[in-house]
């Protein structure tokens, strides 16, 4: 026999089966379905926050501190420490800071929680922000303790239904104080992810306004969340990061409770958790897969019950046990061959869907496609070689007195 009749016969005996070769098929094209929908939207989302790190370049550089034994305010970081950081570090291209705080911000009779962050002009050069009117947070700002904020697009259609706000006032309150802020400049709201997730309603509205004013609203406290610096050569990252810390050590008369990490390290650190959630994912899948691939032998075990004697004239007509062994093992291959090309393409439109709902671009990698079909037919192949084998070693003359 060869491989065409077999495959014609492995056609006719699913058909005779309509039903039960559909329920038998959903086990591996959920598997499969499962595998691709991991993968797809982990690719996408992994694309993503690349992207993002992108922006940010790979030459950024942030100080924190961290103490091990307990804060103390003479070892946190100031503005001084900038100035420490600019000398020690020549290599330096922008320099910034910023502090923030929770509360609730209220505009007529509505309010949202908010975080207000304190900043300098220059994070604007490390965190670009595009202007959709008026202006970003300047140095007189700062010098004059201006009670002026800078606020999304998003924020400004919801609360004032439309985006040039420039003069209007929103009030910032927290349980020991408020103030009224002059709203100076609206941002423009990106379509990806992120920008969708902090301008929803679901997440505190995010509110800039000058670090100094910041300072003098929570009692005058000079002490900053990081320090930021761009560097003109990323290559020197590594040793301008060890130089500036070991200024901060030596200024504070402290060690070890100053870090410094750089967008690479951060990087590192979001993909692994992607990648440990998509690997659990993952491993949930192929037991999906593996429980399907016991159904096939069970459904095969089944099919070779019921033709005993369809094998036994088969048999006496002349039909070798290795024609036997390649139309079960084809019936296998072409279930799970099958189940994996819908899987694939169900997988697919689900990584599409739910890219565009998390609004980030869609990734489709042939060789995951590519395997994913292989992992199938293998899984088929495997998997029906065992019926194969029971089906191809029955006794032609017991398999004919059966009834």
């Amino acid at each position: 026999m060869n491989f065409s009749e077999s495959f014609r016969q492995a056609i006719d005996s699913l058909r005779a089966n309509k039903l039960r070769s559909i329920l038998t098929m959903i086990g591996i094209i959920m598997g499969v379905f499962s595998v691709i929908t991991i993968l797809a939207v982990g690719n996408a989302t992994q694309g993503y926050i690349d992207s993002q790190f992108e922006k940010l370049g790979a030459n950024l550089i942030t100080i924190n501190y961290r103490p091990s034994d307990g804060y103390k305010s003479s070892e946190a970081l100031q503005f001084s420490d900038m100035d420490v950081v600019r000398k020690v570090a020549p290599e330096i291209k922008n320099i910034a800071t910023y502090i923030q705080n929770y509360g609730t911000v209220r505009v007529g009779s509505e309010t949202r929680s908010s975080y207000i962050f304190g900043v300098t002009p220059q994070l604007r050069n490390i965190d670009p922000k595009e202007m959709e009117i008026g202006r970003y947070i300047s140095d007189m700002d700062i010098s004059t303790k201006a009670k002026v904020a800078l606020v999304d697009a998003n924020f400004a259609l919801r609360y004032f239904k439309r985006v040039d706000i420039i003069g209007e006032t929103i009030n910032f309150r927290t349980s020991w104080g408020a103030m009224s802020l002059k709203v100076v400049g609206v941002s423009k709201i990106g379509d990806d992810l992120l920008d969708s997730m902090m301008s929803s309603e679901s997440f505190p509205a995010q509110i800039y306004i000058p670090i100094t004013t910041l300072q003098e609203f929570l009692f005058n406290d000079k002490t900053l969340n990081n320090i930021m610096v761009t560097l003109t050569d990323k290559e020197k990252t590594k040793s301008v990061s060890d130089r500036i810390v070991t200024a901060l050590e030596m200024k504070h008369g402290a060690k070890d409770v100053y870090f410094a990490s750089n967008s690479d390290d951060e990087q590192k650190i979001f993909s692994s958790i992607t990648g440990v959630i998509s690997a659990v994912l993952l491993i949930i899948a192929v037991i999906t897969l593996i429980v399907g691939g016991i159904g096939i032998i069970n459904i095969l075990l089944v099919s070779v019950t019921e033709r005993i004697r369809e094998i036994g004239i088969r048999k006496a007509l002349g039909a070798r046990k290795k024609d036997i062994v390649m139309q079960f093992i084809t019936e296998s291959i072409m279930m799970t061959g099958l189940s994996g090309l819908v899987g694939i393409l169900l997988g697919m439109l689900a990584g599409a869907v739910i890219s565009s709902q998390m609004k980030i671009p869609q990734v489709v990698d042939i060789k995951i496609i590519t395997m994913a079909f292989l992992g199938s037919v293998a899984l088929g192949l495997m998997f029906g070689v065992y019926p194969a084998k029971r089906a191809a070693d029955l006794d032609p003359i017991e398999s004919l007195r059966y009834e």
